[in-house]
């Protein structure tokens, strides 16, 4: 089926794409569009068929499929992405009179978040590239899930976990020494890999829903904590670990202790983690042993994903990035950050850039 949409250019061309539900159908992390040829394989019955037309539910089985698999043979980038992702509803997708077009091109030239927040977090950052140098803050850059930064093939092991650690520790500029992994779960407490996981409540101060910490068991010897589900979540993991080494390097050191929580979640973006921060912000994560299985469904701790944004696109308007990463981010993140990096573009001139 063919539908009429704008690109940023102002004018009309046409996408064949599928449309269910009154949602057209993109994958939520690189925007492949199936079309109505496609077929997923159910692994319980064999069954083919198209996903999106059932919701994720095979109709020779009765299974539902929560994530959905993006086609890397057809062109996609061949990530898993939770199935109601991949639904965006056509009237917030394509404008359906002038007076809403022209609306929907204004408000762009606001960022998607309060002016409150934006001097916040304007200030922090400035702030963050004095601690660190403005030398050293504008040669960082945006940190890709892909193996230049990352060669590995992640198989959910305590392995992975080490090596995230110490790949995030280099681009951090942090040697790790003293900091160990340890790993918590509510889940029974010993797995096939024989890595064993505490039970959250057992941890001093309880967890409170977060995915990771680090604590400071004294001597030089610091752990950091992390939800077993993460280990089967690469992009998760790394998120996780790059929030606890900021946190490391802060308060380690530079002997930083107030407001440590928001500036660590700022100072992992300031070392390029925000696409994994992004992406990880809401997510659904399924985790197997040899003998035990589980899954969760949440929103992880820390900045909202239109703050995350914003922070990317000052960023990589301070650093004169070329931000043809930005096809990494989800979809709607990348939302944000566009409609933050178009607002930054216009108001450089009067933004201020230095303490």
């Amino acid at each position: 089926m063919k539908i009429p949409v704008t690109n940023s250019r102002d004018f009309f061309i046409f996408r064949v794409t599928m449309i269910i539900d009154g949602s057209y159908i993109s994958c939520p992390k690189c925007g492949w569009e199936p079309d109505e040829n496609c077929q997923w394989v159910c692994d319980v019955c064999n069954t083919k068929w198209n996903t999106f037309e059932t919701h994720g539910k095979c109709p020779g089985c009765n299974k539902v499929f929560e994530d959905t698999g993006c086609s890397r043979s057809k062109g996609g980038c061949g990530e898993m992405s939770l199935n109601a992702e991949w639904y965006e509803p056509i009237e917030t997708a394509l404008p359906k009179e002038k007076e809403k077009f022209a609306w929907f091109w204004q408000r762009r030239n606001e960022p998607p978040i309060t002016d409150a927040d934006r001097h916040c977090v304007e200030e922090n950052l400035l702030w963050l590239a004095e601690l660190f140098t403005p030398e050293v803050s504008r040669s960082l850059v945006t940190v890709t899930p892909d193996k230049q930064y990352f060669d590995r093939n992640f198989t959910g092991t305590e392995e992975d976990a080490d090596y995230i650690l110490q790949q995030a520790a280099s681009i951090m500029g942090i040697k790790p020494w003293e900091i160990q992994l340890r790993y918590f779960s509510d889940q029974p407490t010993r797995f096939g890999e024989g890595i064993t996981a505490t039970p959250s409540e057992k941890l001093k101060g309880g967890w409170s829903g977060k995915s990771s910490d680090l604590h400071d068991k004294g001597f030089g010897n610091k752990e950091i904590w992390i939800e077993m589900g993460q280990l089967h979540d690469p992009l998760s993991l790394i998120a996780s670990i790059s929030v606890e080494l900021a946190k490391y390097k802060l308060t380690s050191e530079y002997n930083i202790e107030d407001d440590v929580n928001l500036l660590a979640d700022l100072t992992s973006l300031f070392f390029g983690f925000g696409i994994f921060r992004a992406n990880s912000y809401f997510k659904f994560a399924q985790w197997h042993g040899n003998t035990h299985h589980g899954w969760q469904m949440q929103k992880r701790g820390g900045l909202p994903e239109p703050i995350i944004a914003y922070v990317m696109a000052w960023l990589a308007y301070y650093r004169n990035e070329d931000v043809a990463w930005k096809h990494y981010l989800n979809r709607t993140v990348r939302k944000y950050f566009e409609r933050s990096f178009d607002y930054i573009e216009k108001n450089a001139d009067s933004m201020k850039w230095s303490l």
